[in-house]
């Protein structure tokens, strides 16, 4: 009988069988009790997380990058349809799939770094999950001082976003919610397209545009995947790299681009050169440089939103106004205070 050679660094397939369905029961019993989602909805959801999750992991193998907020909404779209009136419903089962998918997905992304750092992949799982509860335990205090610091009772969170807190992920998910809610909240015999605002919106909330947009989206997407699966990889066009093209800001494909390119620039510099302090640092070393950048970027943009949470910048008051006592038999008029220098 052959035995397994990895069994000893991997993490237990049996903590998989019987930790999967206790905290997909846990999740379903918290979403029922807290949000009110349906718990035969709940449970629906879970084949189809598993599924995303598994798409989730494929892109993150092809493109290092995670799909999970465009994953998410195929679930919020499924499930708010089922149940339009209530928000919990779409925005719950969305928040679960973006966890599992990115949660899974990180793991495959700490693999080489763990292993460069003597990790090995039970020991990384491990933890993983010491870094969700210590991540639970840091954000719940970060969020309360960055949202609801100094904030007033009358001032909603979403009222209290600005150009400084822009969260474009929240608002997104906000506004795919309210589509869905449109769509359920809609009365009998109401006009598909209405026009809201001089633009013409399905159930007078989603513009045609936008719909349009989606159905060209999902259909190439099809295209270019049935084209892959056909030819057996050997399509050169990546149905998820042009997806990610799509939903990602451009500064963030630029950058990836420009990043990619100079460590191949890199790789090709010291291809022949292997083991110098080059070589070891642009080309063995690209993940861990890559992931302290953006650790780093991350920590300074938190550390400068703390700062500004407690240490608010003085905000600009007009000058001070004077009085100047008239030499003529008009009328005192009063004048800026830099003026009289």
């Amino acid at each position: 009988m052959d035995e397994d050679c990895v069994r000893h660094i991997e993490l237990p397939l049996w903590i998989s069988f019987v930790g999967v369905p206790i905290f997909s029961a846990l999740i379903i019993w918290l979403n029922h009790e807290w949000f009110g989602v349906s718990i035969w909805i709940g449970a629906l959801s879970i084949p189809m997380i598993v599924l995303l999750t598994l798409i989730a992991a494929n892109a993150t193998a092809l493109t290092s990058t995670t799909p999970t907020g465009s994953l998410s909404k195929i679930t919020q779209f499924t499930f708010g349809a089922i149940q339009p009136t209530n928000p919990g419903t779409n925005l719950m089962t969305a928040g679960v799939t973006t966890e599992v998918a990115s949660n899974a997905s990180n793991l495959l992304m700490d693999i080489k770094p763990g292993y460069m750092l003597g990790a090995k992949p039970r020991q990384q799982a491990w933890g993983h999950c010491i870094g969700i509860v210590a991540g639970a335990l840091a954000s719940t205090p970060l969020f309360y001082v960055l949202f609801l610091w100094n904030r007033t009772a009358d001032v909603s969170i979403e009222q209290h976003v600005s150009e400084t807190w822009a969260v474009p992920g929240a608002l997104q998910w906000a506004a795919i919610s309210k589509v869905i809610e449109g769509m359920g909240s809609s009365p009998a015999g109401a006009s598909l397209v209405q026009t809201v605002d001089g633009i013409q919106k399905l159930w007078g909330v989603l513009p045609v545009s936008a719909a349009w947009a989606m159905l060209a989206g999902a259909t190439i997407a099809i295209i270019l995947e049935s084209a892959r699966l056909i030819s057996r990889g050997k399509f050169p066009i990546s149905a998820v790299a042009i997806g990610l093209g799509v939903v990602l800001p451009p500064e963030s494909t630029i950058m990836m681009w420009l990043g990619a390119a100079f460590f191949a620039t890199m790789e090709h510099r010291y291809i022949k050169r292997v083991g110098e302090f080059g070589w070891r640092l642009w080309v063995d070393s690209k993940e861990a440089v890559c992931a302290g950048l953006i650790a780093g970027w991350a920590i300074m943009g938190i550390g400068d939103g703390l700062i500004a949470a407690f240490l608010p910048y003085p905000s600009e008051t007009p000058a001070a106004q004077v009085e100047v006592v008239p030499t003529s038999p008009t009328a005192a008029t009063t004048v800026p205070a830099a003026a009289n220098h």
